[in-house]
């Protein structure tokens, strides 16, 4: 479900990392939107503050607006991301369209830091 079509209040964004982004995204905050995980299908390692964890299929992680975290997924897992309010999916398309485009995962990383309230941290 898009922005558009909830009015703004949340997007839904099915992610599946794969071979080209295998390492998932580094620790970063959104100081402004919520995110809630649903894993579909395989395992996700996340870090969410200090903590690492697995989460496998059927399991569920909230990650309220200004909390560090990041993800790390096998090549075939597959998650809902429900992220409130909308705002989050042109950084999932210019990501997407950088890595079609042959671009890495790290320098497309680079460009879009701190664009659509993702910003990079360290910890």
């Amino acid at each position: 479900m898009s922005a558009r079509q909830s009015g703004g209040a949340f997007e839904v964004i099915l992610t599946h990392p794969g071979p080209a982004t295998p390492a998932g995204p580094p620790p970063h905050v959104h100081r402004e939107h919520d995110e809630l995980f649903y894993i579909i299908k395989g395992s996700f390692t996340f870090v969410v503050g200090t903590r690492e964890f697995e989460v496998e299929q059927g399991g569920t992680v909230f990650v309220p607006r200004g909390t560090r975290h990041g993800f790390k997924s096998q090549p075939d897992a597959q998650a809902l991301l429900i992220i409130a309010p909308a705002g989050l999916e042109g950084f999932f398309a210019e990501l997407g369209d950088g890595l079609s485009s042959g671009r890495s995962n790290e320098e497309m990383r680079v460009a879009l830091a701190g664009k659509y309230d993702s910003t990079p941290t360290d910890l």
